[in-house]
């Protein structure tokens, strides 16, 4: 009898941020006029200041992305990949080898947007481009968005040990502050309020939920914040 690992869904992931958005969710206007202040107490910089720390924490305490920005995941290898039977033969379907939950990827930042590429490297170092309308169907309708293997389709070749996926994405609900759901916006403008009145020392954590942005996050997120 010849046996296999079990499958795998978790694997060695680096993420990080390409590019960040260029405008902010809400104005340093908007937040001089929640916290009734002018522009000699609360000048732009500041205001921009504290919107950029409040809109940070809550992007990374919750995984949303509020406004388009382009992120890199790198993956050791793909989610549930069919190692080589023991023996090395595969002794039935590909089909019936892999479950379903082995057929997708489910992307860090939410709500996708679109995928800009996907690169696989081998031991050489060399990188092959994976055409995504070929191999994938692109789910940006679900919060995480997912990268999902099309019918009769397989995970690309991936053969390096480490880092040998690319994947460059974008998320966010629009490149407009407009664009930003109205309660997302309050959280933001609630929050920054905590910090400006609590600027010197100010828990960011107790901030969080003091100022009633917790709450209102914890509607669009699919982390317990």
């Amino acid at each position: 009898m010849a046996f296999r690992p079990a499958l795998s869904y978790y694997q060695q992931r680096g993420h990080s941020i390409l590019t960040a958005p260029t405008v902010l969710a809400v104005s340093a206007a908007q937040l001089r006029t929640f916290v009734r202040a002018d522009a000699t107490s609360l000048p732009d910089a500041d205001a921009e200041f504290i919107i950029k720390q409040a809109t940070d924490f809550i992007e990374q305490i919750s995984g949303l992305a509020l406004l388009h920005q382009s992120w890199q995941l790198t993956l050791d290898s793909w989610p549930g990949y069919l190692e080589p039977w023991w023996d090395g033969v595969v002794q039935a379907a590909m089909s019936e080898l892999s479950s379903g939950k082995s057929r997708w990827l489910t992307l860090p930042k939410y709500p996708l947007s679109s995928i800009t590429s996907v690169t696989t490297y081998d031991e050489a170092d060399a990188s092959t481009v994976v055409t995504v309308a070929t191999v994938f169907q692109v789910d940006s309708q679900r919060m995480p968005g997912r990268l999902a293997l099309k019918n009769g389709q397989l995970w690309p070749t991936a053969p390096r040990n480490t880092n040998a996926i690319e994947i460059i994405y974008v998320a966010g609900f629009g490149a407009a502050a407009a664009t930003v759901p109205a309660s997302l916006q309050r959280a933001v403008l609630q929050f920054s309020s905590f910090l400006y009145e609590n600027r010197g020392g100010c828990d960011l954590q107790d901030g969080f939920s003091k100022s009633g942005a917790r709450d209102i996050v914890s509607a669009y997120s699919l982390r317990g914040v």
